[in-house]
């Protein structure tokens, strides 16, 4: 049976793991409010984006490498995204597990996978498990910037436009409100074109990269479709042609630096929340070993009392 001197170390281990965890969950709570700022700081240009290439291609199909599908798919592209740290719940292990799936589906298809890995842990676990990791990064932290989206996109549209492969995936955790973030295999390249919607510009707004590497930008294509449903024409200089050629290998590595926004997002999300819970059961546990400590020194008490009258009356 624990001693009062063994509880009382417990409960000194616990009370400094609560402050620990309690200082974690607030500082993921301001990287939180700053990463899903970004999130919703991005989606309006993520709109525009998508409004603009709708406008330019006239609402028919482009014929352009960037959007071409392939007859026969041999090999694929798959960048996971995850994170450099631990304690944030099911944040890597969630991703992973969607990557892993995804793969052996791929290769039980015949297809070959070249994997690449942001973040230590995802790394840390295909290293575990044996799968080959073509590339990774961990220089991509909970700040991605958009030099970091923008090195990543040009090789793969560099590998993409030799036919190394013939075509890109990303796993990643997808943001859709404070409450939700899902892991999701998203369509990099080649692009696809948005499907009509007749929703309002949501949670998807922006981040759809299954449109131009994530081009759903938030319904977009309606924006871009209420546009030609007017009068009004715009007359473009250079032509829209000339436009597109620049701007649809921007909007792909536009759709990679909004996911890696997300995915940041989605990390300190769940952070916050993995602390919280960590911080609420230190407490349980506190008031727990509290009582046991309280009846373990009480029954102390009453047995040195218990002692010392039996003493007396030995004596008397």
């Amino acid at each position: 049976m624990a001693s009062l001197k063994d509880y009382k170390k417990k409960l000194k281990s616990i009370r400094n793991t609560r402050k620990i965890t309690r200082t974690m969950e607030m500082v993921s709570a301001a990287k939180a409010k700053k990463t899903v700022d970004r999130v919703e700081a991005s989606t309006p240009y993520s709109v525009k984006l998508r409004e603009l290439m709708d406008s330019l291609s006239g609402g028919g199909s482009v014929d352009h490498w960037l959007v071409r599908e392939a007859e026969k798919v041999e090999r694929s592209a798959l960048l996971v995204v995850t994170a450099n740290r631990g304690l944030c719940g099911g944040y890597n292990t969630n991703v992973a597990n969607l990557a892993e799936r995804w793969i052996r589906a791929e290769q039980a298809e015949g297809r070959a996978v070249a994997v690449s890995m942001i973040g230590k842990k995802g790394t840390a676990r295909f290293r575990f498990r044996k799968i080959p990791v073509a590339k990774s990064y961990a220089h991509i932290d909970d700040r991605p910037s958009f030099r970091d989206a923008e090195e990543l996109a040009d090789g793969f549209l560099r590998g993409f436009r030799d036919g190394e492969y013939q075509r890109v995936m990303v796993a990643v955790t997808r943001y859709q409100s404070a409450a939700t973030q899902r892991p999701a295999l998203v369509q990099l390249l080649p692009i696809v074109p948005p499907a009509p919607q007749d929703g309002s510009v949501g949670a998807k707004a922006g981040g759809g990269a299954k449109a131009g590497g994530g081009a759903k930008a938030g319904g977009g294509a309606k924006a871009g479709g209420g546009a030609r449903a007017g009068a009004t024409e715009f007359i473009f200089e250079p032509d829209p042609r000339r436009i597109l050629e620049d701007l649809l290998p921007f909007s792909v590595k536009h759709a990679l630096y909004r996911l890696l926004v997300e995915a940041a997002a989605g990390e300190q999300v769940h952070r916050r929340v993995a602390m919280k819970l960590a911080t609420d059961n230190a407490a349980e546990l506190i008031r727990f070993y509290t009582g046991k400590y309280n009846r373990e020194r009480q029954a102390t008490i009453t047995q040195q009392i218990m002692e010392i009258v039996s003493g007396a009356e030995a004596l008397g």
